[in-house]
């Protein structure tokens, strides 16, 4: 039997690590938002040929200029390329922003054209900051909303303390989860978001397995402590959460290898999402129950 209360302060340590890194690069660096919730316009493009991206990314970077980039270059079906970028920060108004969106498509189009010989510009669509403020607000409440539903149904389903210590590891994980996303430097756009709250599903159904273990250890248990009980229980699910786990990432998996940009794009941060969310289901949220559970005994028995 493996000993994951005994071991739980070299994985709290891991994770407190991870989350202060992850902290700290939201502070100081923030997200690399897309143009859903930066700003600033879409535009799909009819290349004619078949093309690298990263070719293509180069391109208009260059057709940009050194103080703008594109915030992501996707290749879609029918060789079309789909190029996002933001507006100029300095621009305050909206013909402002409309005048430099026409100004960078026409530079775009003229770069693509002597690469890859005439080209179609098939649609373009424009985000204006105040509607991707408006949708990172949305987001940022659905994942509250969301992480106090799972706080209410757990705590119906077994006690207040497993609900608060299931709500620790979800944001635990999407801390670690938004970290690495900074840190990388990888585009936030709303595929983002909806990856984030499958995570959220994803984990807290590992985390409640575990749960459901403890309380039926709990009934049966004599002198045990509550760290025995969960290192138990933990045990016991342990077969089950990692074969779910890697079952569930071969799917995911071959849908990031063999999928599109966009499904890449969502298949990514599931796929980072569910190691994080087994590794705090299997070494946090267990251990903060018991460490909860033990500290509240000791202190009612100095009294």
């Amino acid at each position: 039997m493996l000993n994951f209360t005994g071991n739980k302060k070299i994985f709290f340590i891991i994770s407190l690590v991870l989350m202060v890194a992850s902290a700290a690069s939201l502070l100081i660096q923030g997200f690399n938002l897309d143009t859903d919730f930066a700003g600033g316009m879409a535009v799909t493009v009819g290349v004619g040929t078949d093309f690298e991206v990263k070719d293509v990314e180069a391109i208009v970077s260059d057709a940009l200029g050194k103080d703008q980039k594109a915030s992501s270059v996707q290749k879609s079906e029918n060789s079309e390329a789909i190029i996002k970028f933001g507006y100029d920060n300095a621009l305050k108004t909206d013909d402002e922003r409309a005048a430099f969106g026409e100004e960078k498509v026409a530079a775009i189009k003229t770069a693509l054209t002597e690469k890859y010989g005439e080209i179609e510009i098939r649609n373009k669509d424009v985000v204006s900051p105040s509607t991707g403020k408006e949708l990172a607000r949305s987001a940022v409440w659905m994942s509250i909303f969301a992480a106090l539903a799972i706080l209410i149904y757990i705590t119906f389903r077994f006690e207040f303390v497993s609900g608060v210590c299931a709500v620790i590891a979800l944001v635990h994980d999407i801390l670690i989860l938004c970290g690495i996303y900074s840190i990388a430097r990888i585009a936030i756009d709303t595929t983002f978001i909806a990856a984030i709250l499958t995570v959220l599903g994803y984990s807290i159904n590992a985390t409640i397995v575990i749960f459901d273990r403890i309380r039926e250890n709990t009934r049966h248990a004599k002198k045990q402590t509550y760290s025995e009980i969960a290192n138990t229980s933990i045990n016991q699910t342990i077969s089950r959460s990692i074969n779910t786990t890697i079952t569930t990432l071969l799917t995911i998996g071959m849908v990031y290898i063999l999928g599109v940009t966009s499904i890449k794009e969502f298949a990514l941060p599931i796929i980072i999402g569910i190691v994080i969310g087994t590794y705090s289901s299997i070494c946090i949220a267990g251990n903060v129950w018991a460490l909860w559970r033990d500290s509240a005994v000791k202190a009612k028995a100095k009294q």
